[in-house]
C-alpha cells in the first residue's frame, strides 16, 4: 500500500524497523554505532545479521532525514581491507543504486527491500570472486582512495604505447606532458607564465597496459613496478630500468590503460632510498651530481620509497567530452578566425573553444565598456581593455590546451599585415553587423577565390531572430541575399516603430536585447560553424532561429508572412534551414566574374 505523501518521518522509521526486525532480526544502532554515519547525515539505522554465501555478515542500514526522497545506505559493520570487493568503499559502504536510477518515493519499504537486495547481490559476487572485472572497469574508484601522494596533472595523450614523457615539478604540483613545448604552452596559457627560460624538464615514464590493474596488482615497492614493466615485455622492462638509471630527486611512473569506458591513468613516485650499511645499496654519495653510474642509480631506486598518486587528466580528449567526443580529432586541427568580438561574436567564440577548436584568432578594434557586460562573454574586470585581446586571454586561461590570439585592429589592416591568418583558416566567422565592413569582406572573398568559407551571423532588431549563413564556393555571395543597403531580404520579424535606441551622446545607438536572446542566436551560429568544420555543412547553408512570441509582443513586433510560411504557421521559438542561393542579377558576383 502506498504511503501518504505527508506520512510522518517517525512513522516511516517505525514501519521499517518493525519489518527489518521481523525479517532479518535487525536491531536499532546504538548512539555510538550511528556516530560512524552522522557525518553523512544519518538520522537512524539498524544492524542486520545476514548470511552471505553461508558467511555470517553484519550490515548496517541507515537513513537520513530526507528519506524516502534520499536513498538508504548499507555498509559492512566491520569493513574489510580496502579494496577487497567491487562496489565496497573504503569505509565499508556499498555502492548499490546508481545516482541515475530513480525510485518510487511513495514506497519507502519497497526502497529498503530493493537496496538490501542489491547489497546482498554485490557481496555474493564479491565473496565468490565472480566480478573482478568490475575492479578494472571502475579502476579509479579503487586506485584513488589508496593514492595518498600529491595530485599529478596529466596533459599526456591518452593512447599509444609505453614511452618517455616530460615532467615539470613546481610549487603547484607535478605536471606531465608529451613534450616540453606542450607543457610550456599549457602553463603559459593557464597562468600567464611558462617554464623558466632555459629550464630543463625532467622525464617521467609511462607504462601502457592493455587493461587496468587489479587491486592485487597495485604496486607497493619499486620492484613491483619493475615486475609490471616486465609483464609488458623486454623493451618496456629495459626502458624502465634506463629511466630508473637517471639521477633525479624522484622517479615518476604513469600507469595508463584502456578501461571499458575509456583511458585511465594512475601514477607512482619512487623517492631514492637512504644509503644503507654493508649489503645495502651504495647510493650516489661520492659521485658528482649526474655522474653516478646508471647501475648504481637503479639500485638506489630499487630500495626507494614508493607512493601512489591520483592523476587528474587535463588533456583535450578528457576536457571536451570525457573521451566520448568523436568530433574532437577534427576540431583539434581546426582553425577559426573571428571577426567581431561583441555581444554575438564573444559567445560564439567561447562555444567554439568549449567544443574543442584548437586555434581561434579574434579580431576587434573596440574596447570593452561597462555597458557591454550584460550581454558579453567578458565582464567588468575587462573594462577598458580591447575586446579581442581580453577575450583571447580569457579563452587561453580557461582552455590552456588550445590557442587563442587577440588582434586589436580592424580586419582590413590585419589582412594586409598578416594575410596568413586568413589564408590558414578553416573558417572565418563575421559578426560585425556593419554592411560597409562585411560588403568589403564579401568582395575580398570573391576576389581571392574563396580561400576560406565565411560564416556571417547577425541578429534582427530586439534579437527577435538570428541568422547564420555559410558563404563559400557553393551558393551565392553575401550580397545575393541582401538589399543594396545590407538589409536581409528574408526576415522573420517586422516592427512598426524604429528599433534603434540612442544614448545621451552624439551618434551612439544600440539595439535593445538581453543576454538570453543573443545567446540562443550564438548557439545556433556556433552549431553551424561546427557543422562546417566537421564536413556536415557547406557554402549556401542558411539557418534562422526565432525568439518567443511573448518577447515579440513586448517589442511591438510581428512575424512576417515569409517567416510564418517557412515555419508552417509555427513561428515562435523555432529554427528553419534554407539555402542561400546565387542571384544571377547580383552586381557583386557580376563584378567578380562569378
Amino acid at each position: 500500500m502506498a504511503e501518504a505523501p505527508g506520512a510522518a518521518q517517525a512513522d516511516i522509521e517505525t514501519r521499517i524497523g518493525k519489518w527489518l526486525a521481523a525479517n532479518t532480526g535487525a536491531r536499532p544502532l546504538t548512539e555510538g554505532e550511528l556516530q560512524r554515519y552522522t557525518a553523512k547525515g544519518a538520522r537512524c539505522g539498524w544492524r542486520l545479521n545476514v548470511a552471505i554465501l553461508d558467511q555470517p555478515t553484519a550490515l548496517d542500514l541507515v537513513i537520513d532525514a530526507r528519506f524516502p526522497r534520499s536513498r538508504p545506505r548499507v555498509a559492512l559493520a566491520e569493513p574489510p581491507a580496502f579494496p577487497s570487493y567491487p562496489h565496497v568503499e573504503e569505509d565499508g559502504r556499498l555502492c548499490i543504486v546508481e545516482d541515475s536510477d530513480e525510485l518510487d518515493h511513495s514506497q519507502p519499504l519497497a526502497i529498503v527491500k530493493a537496496v538490501l537486495g542489491g547489497a546482498v547481490e554485490i557481496l555474493e559476487q564479491g565473496i565468490a570472486g565472480t566480478n573482478p572485472r568490475e575492479f578494472q572497469s571502475e579502476f579509479l574508484s579503487y586506485w584513488n582512495p589508496t593514492a595518498k601522494g600529491d595530485l599529478i596533472r596529466s596533459l599526456v595523450d591518452p593512447c599509444g604505447d609505453t614511452r618517455r614523457v616530460k615532467l615539470w615539478r613546481s610549487k603547484a604540483g607535478y605536471f606531465v606532458a608529451e613534450d616540453r613545448a606542450a607543457l610550456n604552452a599549457w602553463l603559459t596559457n593557464r597562468a600567464g607564465k611558462g617554464l623558466p627560460h632555459g629550464a630543463e624538464c625532467s622525464s617521467a615514464q609511462l607504462l601502457w597496459f592493455d587493461q587496468p590493474l587489479l587491486p592485487s596488482e597495485y604496486p607497493n615497492t619499486p620492484d613491483d613496478v619493475r615486475a609490471l614493466a616486465a609483464r609488458l615485455g623486454e623493451p618496456a622492462a629495459a626502458a624502465l630500468d634506463v629511466f630508473l638509471g637517471l639521477e633525479q630527486q624522484d622517479w615518476v611512473i604513469l600507469l595508463g590503460a584502456e578501461a571499458d569506458n575509456g583511458p585511465c591513468f594512475a601514477a607512482v613516485t619512487i623517492k631514492p632510498g637512504k644509503r644503507h650499511g654493508r649489503g645495502g645499496p651504495k647510493g650516489t654519495k661520492g659521485f658528482r651530481k649526474g655522474k653516478a653510474p646508471p647501475a648504481v642509480v637503479v639500485e638506489q631506486a630499487r630500495h626507494g620509497v614508493l607512493a601512489r598518486h591520483r592523476v587528474e587528466r587535463a588533456d583535450p580528449w578528457w576536457i571536451h567530452g570525457r573521451d566520448g567526443n568523436a568530433d574532437l580529432t577534427t576540431l583539434r586541427i581546426s582553425r577559426v578566425v573571428m571577426v567581431g568580438c561583441g555581444s554575438l561574436g564573444s559567445p560564439i567564440a567561447r562555444l567554439l573553444a568549449q567544443a574543442g577548436v584548437a586555434e581561434i584568432d579574434l579580431i576587434d578594434p573596440d574596447r570593452m565598456e561597462l555597458e557591454n557586460t550584460s550581454r558579453h562573454a567578458l565582464g567588468a574586470n575587462q573594462n577598458g581593455l580591447n575586446k579581442a585581446t581580453a577575450l583571447a586571454q580569457r579563452l587561453q586561461r580557461d582552455f590552456p590546451h588550445s590557442r587563442a590570439a587577440g588582434h586589436p585592429s580592424g580586419w582590413q589592416k590585419l589582412a594586409v599585415e598578416r594575410p596568413e591568418i586568413f589564408a590558414q583558416a578553416n573558417l572565418v566567422v563575421s559578426t560585425i553587423g556593419s554592411w560597409s565592413h562585411e560588403a568589403e569582406l564579401n568582395a575580398r572573398q570573391l576576389e581571392t577565390g574563396h580561400p576560406a568559407t565565411i560564416l556571417y551571423a547577425w541578429a534582427e532588431p530586439h534579437a527577435a531572430a538570428g541568422h547564420a549563413v555559410l558563404i563559400g564556393k557553393i551558393g551565392g555571395c553575401l550580397a545575393c541575399g541582401l538589399s543594396p543597403t545590407g538589409e536581409a531580404l528574408f526576415r522573420a520579424a517586422e516592427f512598426a516603430v524604429p528599433t534603434l535606441q540612442r544614448e545621451a551622446a552624439c551618434g551612439n545607438y544600440f539595439q535593445p536585447y538581453g543576454a538570453s536572446e543573443i545567446t540562443a542566436i550564438a548557439s545556433m551560429a556556433a552549431d553551424l560553424a561546427l557543422d562546417h568544420l566537421l564536413g556536415r555543412a557547406d557554402g549556401g547553408a542558411y539557418r534562422i532561429v526565432s525568439g518567443r512570441e511573448a518577447a515579440m509582443a513586448r517589442s511591438s513586433g510581428a512575424w512576417t508572412d515569409d517567416w510564418r510560411a517557412a515555419t508552417a504557421g509555427r513561428p515562435s521559438a523555432t529554427m528553419v534551414e534554407r539555402s542561400w542561393r546565387h542571384d544571377l542579377a547580383c552586381p557583386v558576383c557580376a563584378k567578380s566574374g562569378r
